[in-house]
């Protein structure tokens, strides 16, 4: 993209992980256009503000006109879609949003941060110490970071920052300096056989980095561990580990989690840095960790890192506290993988614990037809283990997906009743605006209650109606 500004429209431009790579490139001066199925998204009214030109409709050949230069797409977006279609019949080059990022991460030392979970928050929080560290990166992530009010940020720092994503492999094509790995989990298994496919590619990942790339990895985690034993030499020496496990190269200590605050000791060499953060978890401490750990690499002081880390607010839909509704504390959070489940379960239980009043009442919406057949028996699990008071699961959220038979929202809380031993689990349809939800609420809310709503597709909208009503 050389010579002369260009009109780049993207297909789906709504996407979070679309959005973002739209923002860098306006603030670069080029022309952006774009449509989506859905502009009361935060990510196209930031887009908006920036003065892209965001038209209403996915799926019209009607928005290609011979003024674009480049049609950008997600895998989301399938190719025998009406713009894709129209685009290619005009000679329109059509680009994947991860070729269009992999060109981004060419022009700066590119840090990429991957992982079955934690890549947004991760990202958020390198990205938040490099700013404060006054290294003036590009920021390319995954979900609204509270502190911007937004997920890209034009830097003219030599770095930029961005979430790698692995569910459609496409994060192979990046070109990073650095390279995160949070985890790995079995997730996306619509696209990955196993886990051996999974740390396969992940390992083509990490391939990409130049002889003087460095991998930050958590050694707690099992199958990273493998993939660092599964290395090859060249890959291996240019690995630091992370982690609470002894033996990791930066090793966490002391740990403390609390209802309002997270906190550990860190062991960089001889020299010990203490963290202290506002994001609850002990999954949201090695992230935090990672993030220290990247930041000291790219120059920002101790004393700097520490002091960032206790103003980061977080990103949105990461436990996010919307409100009170019926005298209920209202929350939601973008997790719906099993692991993320029990995560946010753990915290949501902490927080009642402390003011020692109170239930853990649930809203989950499923999140694509493949991954609730393939994970059927973990989410199973982590339901019926006790922390959650009360459950409503919704339709599945599709995602794009056809439906796959006997996969519903319905029969997963008759297996959660019938062999989960669930007695206070709900099925409620979506409907349209989600009204028998809301009716279902106002039957089994009590004060003090926390209300979590679970998911990635929409159903965090129930919970900032609930709470601006």
């Amino acid at each position: 993209m050389y010579k002369k500004k260009r009109h780049i429209h993207f297909v789906g431009i709504g996407g979070i992980g679309m959005s973002s790579i739209a923002a860098i490139l306006k603030q670069q001066g080029y022309q952006i256009s774009g449509c989506d199925s859905d502009l009361g998204q935060k990510s196209v009214k930031n887009l908006l503000a920036l003065g892209c030109d965001v038209s209403l409709g996915n799926n019209s050949a009607s928005c290609i006109d011979l003024s674009i230069d480049i049609l950008v797409h997600s895998t989301a977006i399938k190719m025998d879609s009406p713009e894709l279609v129209r685009a290619r019949e005009r000679g329109i080059p059509v680009v994947h949003r991860a070729d269009m990022l992999a060109e981004l991460t060419k022009k700066k030392y590119s840090i990429a941060v991957s992982g079955s979970h934690g890549k947004t928050t991760t990202t958020s929080l390198i990205a938040h110490l490099l700013i404060e560290g006054r290294i003036d990166p590009t920021i390319i992530v995954g979900g609204i970071m509270h502190n911007l009010g937004s997920n890209a940020r034009y830097g003219a720092g030599d770095f930029l920052v961005a979430e790698a994503d692995e569910s459609d492999r496409s994060f192979t094509t990046l070109f990073p300096s650095i390279a995160v790995i949070t985890n790995i989990d079995l997730e996306h298994l619509d696209v990955y056989r196993d886990a051996a496919d999974l740390k396969k590619t992940f390992l083509q990942f990490l391939e990409r980095l130049p002889w003087y790339g460095k991998v930050f990895l958590c050694s707690d985690d099992k199958l990273a561990r493998e993939l660092l034993l599964e290395m090859p030499e060249s890959i291996r020496r240019k690995t630091i580990t992370y982690g609470f496990e002894a033996g990791a190269a930066v090793q966490a200590m002391n740990s403390c989690l609390e209802s309002e605050y997270s906190s550990c000791d860190v062991l960089f060499g001889n020299k010990v840095m203490h963290l202290r953060t506002q994001l609850l978890g002990r999954h949201n401490l090695l992230n935090s960790i990672v993030a220290a750990a990247v930041a000291v690499e790219c120059g920002v002081g101790f004393d700097v890192v520490e002091s960032a880390l206790q103003v980061f607010r977080g990103v949105d839909q990461r436990f996010t506290h919307r409100g009170v509704y019926r005298g209920a504390a209202v929350f939601d959070d973008y997790g719906h993988h099993p692991t993320e489940i029990d995560n946010m379960l753990t915290v949501a239980l902490r927080r009642i614990k402390a003011q020692n009043k109170g239930r853990l009442i649930v809203v989950f919406q499923p999140h694509r037809f493949s991954r609730t057949e393939k994970l059927w028996e973990a989410f199973i699990s982590v339901f019926s283990n006790g922390k959650v008071d009360h459950l409503i699961i919704t339709d599945i959220h599709p995602a794009s997906e056809s439906p796959i038979a006997g996969i519903t929202g319905e029969r997963l809380v008759c297996d959660l009743v019938e062999r989960g031993g669930m007695k206070n689990a709900y099925y409620v349809s979506a409907g349209g605006n989600y009204e028998d939800i809301v009716k279902k609420l106002d039957v089994l809310l009590q004060e003090n209650d926390l209300l979590l709503f679970l998911g990635a597709g929409k159903i965090n909208r129930l919970a900032e109606k609930l709470c601006t009503n």
